[in-house]
């Protein structure tokens, strides 16, 4: 078995470089860009992948830490449902202060966040892990929505081409998905060396302080005003207030808040259910070589984005497949769930679906999420995602593996179908005079 992914992971790597470096050759046909540009694209990324790092390196290893620590399994639950609980409930406020006060501001508080809730894991006492969860969990909320709402602000207020962004966007899916492989080796290496399940939160504490090292020297801080609209800037509503309005102004806004909840609602799912799929199907699961071919997976589907806009138009156009080829992928393991390479091939294709979705869902997001209330929309669309997540983690006990992923399916087919949906009312808008 261990044998089978080793070679699937190296084919794959193969092929995503092979991707890169047709890329790169055919890089002097595409528009060019201008040194600030790439300087800034550089100091956003160095940032970004600096962050992943961080979340990365601790992944693998909470709940292996908790287990050491002697928790129930009942007690781990609650630690880790407190960590969404947390990014759903705070989450629109904190997208709301960010949008006030300063996303550079919010996206530091990330920093110090993620590092108190690293260092809350030196101590086996419940309340401080707990806490710990606590401030991980808001820290969560910043990383998916600040740091995207500081890079687009700064991309329009220099007035770069949108076209720009879908690279900056891609390269950041690709990067993420190579920090996850690289944390992967040097969670397992600083674990090992310091003989210490500690150890990787430390390591990630480093990569955290880089981070915000970068921030605190290199960026400028943007709030959520619409650039050149001196109304948005002294408008005495709440960004809450203005975030509901503009659901309520404009549909298409809340459409895509439902899709994204929708399928990252069903990848979170995943996250947790591939191990107990893919254990009784392949002994021993090498887990670390199946994780590496998923990120593999991730980045080739990132790689390709650019292709598939060239040949299928904007992602309004596209996601509607991507979105019922993930059901399909989620609905042929619950189906036929002893047929080990059925779930193997839909998982790989899956992940890859999830490289194609990340840029393709910020390219969406950037152009029609009015800016002076970026962070707070983009945390509201976390609030229904985290919910889905916590209802189905609180009732994994009592219902089976194949109705998870019966769950997952419908709700990949449910973004689908409002994916159909966005896309008329986009055809509309355009064809208005």
């Amino acid at each position: 078995r261990m044998e089978l992914f080793s070679v699937s992971f190296y084919v794959l790597c193969i092929v995503c470089a092979g991707i890169q470096v047709a890329k790169s050759r055919g890089a002097s046909t595409n528009t060019p860009t201008t040194p600030d540009f790439k300087k800034f694209q550089q100091v956003y990324l160095i940032v970004y992948f600096c962050s992943v790092m961080g979340d990365w390196l601790q992944g693998p290893y909470v709940y292996a830490l908790y287990d050491y620590y002697k928790f129930s399994k009942q007690q781990i639950g609650v630690l880790f449902i407190v960590g969404f609980g947390t990014s759903m409930i705070f989450g629109s406020f904190i997208g709301q202060y960010a949008d006030k006060y300063g996303r550079k501001l919010a996206c530091l508080a990330y920093v110090v966040l993620y590092i108190v809730s690293c260092g809350t894991k030196h101590f086996g006492n419940f309340y401080i892990l707990l806490f710990g969860r606590l401030t991980g969990g808001l820290a969560t909320s910043i990383l998916f929505s600040a740091f995207e709402s500081w890079m687009v602000a700064e991309h329009n207020k220099h007035f770069y081409p949108s076209e720009w962004s879908n690279n900056t966007f891609s390269l950041a899916t690709v990067g993420n998905g190579v920090c996850a492989i690289f944390a992967g080796w040097l969670g397992a290496m600083v674990r090992d060396s310091f003989n210490s399940l500690v150890a990787p939160f430390d390591a990630a504490i480093v990569f955290l302080a880089i981070a915000g090292a970068v921030i605190w020297f290199t960026w400028s801080e943007n709030k959520g005003d619409a650039a050149g609209l001196g109304s948005n800037r002294s408008d005495p509503r709440s960004k809450l207030t203005v975030a509901c309005d503009t659901f309520k102004n404009d549909p298409k806004v809340l459409l895509l808040g439902m899709i994204q909840s929708c399928f990252e609602g069903a990848m979170y799912i995943f996250v947790f259910m591939w191990t107990p799929k893919m254990e009784p199907l392949f002994k021993p699961l090498p887990h670390g070589q199946v994780f590496g071919c998923f990120m593999a997976c991730m980045m080739i589907g990132s790689s390709v984005v650019d292709a598939v806009m060239k040949y299928r138009g904007p992602p309004q156009l596209y996601m509607r497949d991507v979105f019922g080829v993930g059901a399909v992928c989620m609905l042929a393991p619950a189906m036929l769930a002893s047929d080990k390479y059925t779930c193997f091939i839909s998982f790989f294709i899956f992940e890859a679906l999830c490289g194609v979705y990340w840029p393709s869902m910020g390219i969406l997001k950037s152009k029609y999420v009015p800016e002076e209330v970026r962070a707070t929309v983009y945390n509201i669309f976390r609030v229904p995602l985290n919910l889905i997540v916590v209802l189905v983690l609180a009732n994994l006990g009592t219902i089976s593996d194949d109705t998870v992923f019966l769950v997952c399916a419908f709700l990949l087919a449910a973004a689908a179908v409002m994916q159909h949906i966005f896309m008329t009312m986009v055809g509309l808008d355009s064809a208005r005079p």
